[in-house]
């Protein structure tokens, strides 16, 4: 495998500094929010006090006032509409955290945070915040935010400890921590005429290395550093993926032979859930079970955008089943998708889920497999 080149990924980053200046004179194509939207429309919570959902309100109205009270679509060269992450934060139904600090460590709550106009604006100028900074289009990350955390600030994984709206582990802390990789990222930022990038470097704040561990995994959970900082590191986080990936490929021939764009990409999605050796673990295992069978992987076996619910379905009836499959050396049509789901690994076919969730209620806009 490659080794991840950190000068290359310097450049990279210079070059986009640099391009934010050129482009302060270009003229915008700009996607405005509708005056109003439907379906479905933006309807905001109101919680009472009294209702034990209002601990983020007052922690979000002592923030700077332009990260809450308005979406920024005259900075961003594109967006995808608001309702997309409302309808995200809406239908997420896993754990959340508190914090009493940034050095603290989340206490598992099951108490959704009230989705307050304030607080949906917070986190959607945060992700496309980082969208437009970095250049990226943010219809392509728009599922992989949904199915982490439904774009929840202190959202949490209890059993796992993954925290934060993007959900990170202690090892993914770690390697963005490397090689003083935030700091040396936020100084171009600094020095970017780009008003989301200097959004984005006025709140992240500096970081501790120390923070990867569980007792300090508030860092990337607790207002106001967050939802920017852990946005901004899972931008990070996925450029050094992007690369590992990009070696990992070269290494297979049968992979390498078939790739494309979007394969790669929803390779890299992968990686950041699974962890890099598990997407490694995952593409050996499947060129091998196509060598048994005799079968010549095309490109349309990673496709994703496959009906998965049956194979799910049949998998958690039947678990006999999915040994029988793992073990079996006959199985001639079988897709990556499919045989990751055999194996354990049932997050792709979550993504394809989520994009048919999303596409049935808001169609195309918020983007998709």
């Amino acid at each position: 495998m490659k080794t991840v080149n950190f000068s290359l990924l310097f450049g990279v980053l210079f070059l986009l500094s640099c391009s934010h200046q050129t482009r302060e004179n270009q003229t915008k194509d700009v996607m405005r929010e509708p005056a109003s939207a439907s379906p479905p429309p933006l309807r905001f919570e109101s919680c009472s006090d009294g209702s034990g959902r209002n601990y983020l309100e007052n922690q979000i109205l002592s923030m700077a006032p332009e990260y809450y009270q308005k979406a920024h679509y005259g900075d961003w060269s594109s967006s995808i509409p608001m309702r997309c992450v409302q309808a995200a934060q809406r239908n997420y139904g896993a754990g959340f955290a508190l914090c009493s600090g940034p050095s603290a460590a989340p206490k598992a709550t099951k108490m959704k945070p009230c989705m307050s106009e304030a607080y949906t604006t917070l986190t959607y100028n945060a992700y496309q915040d980082v969208m437009d900074c970095f250049n990226l289009d943010s219809k392509d990350f728009f599922l992989q935010i949904m199915i982490e955390s439904g774009f929840h600030v202190n959202a949490f994984n209890k059993k796992g400890k993954d925290s934060g709206i993007t959900q990170f582990t202690g090892n993914g802390l770690q390697r963005i921590a490397a090689n003083n990789l935030v700091e040396r990222t936020r100084t171009i930022l600094l020095q970017s005429s780009r008003p989301s990038c200097q959004r984005i470097s006025s709140v992240v704040g500096s970081f501790d290395s120390g923070a990867f561990e569980v007792k300090n995994r508030c860092s990337v959970i607790a207002l106001p550093r967050n939802p920017y900082r852990a946005m901004f590191f899972n931008y990070l986080h996925t450029m050094l993926d992007q690369i590992s990936i990009e070696g990992i490929v070269d290494d297979i021939p049968e992979i390498k032979n078939v790739m494309n764009e979007k394969i790669k990409r929803n390779l890299v999605y992968l990686a950041y859930n699974r962890g890099l050796t598990g997407a490694r673990r995952l593409l050996d295992g499947y060129v091998k079970s196509r060598k048994a069978v005799g079968h010549e992987i095309v490109s349309d076996d990673l496709v994703l955008v496959k009906n998965l619910t049956d194979v799910k379905r049949v998998l958690s009836s039947s678990s006999w089943k999915r040994e029988k499959l793992k073990t079996s050396k006959k199985i001639l049509n079988l897709s990556f998708a499919e045989y990751a789901v055999i194996n354990d690994t049932p997050y792709l076919s979550d993504m394809v889920a989520a994009d048919e969730y999303t596409k049935k209620i808001l169609g195309d806009e918020c983007g998709g497999l």
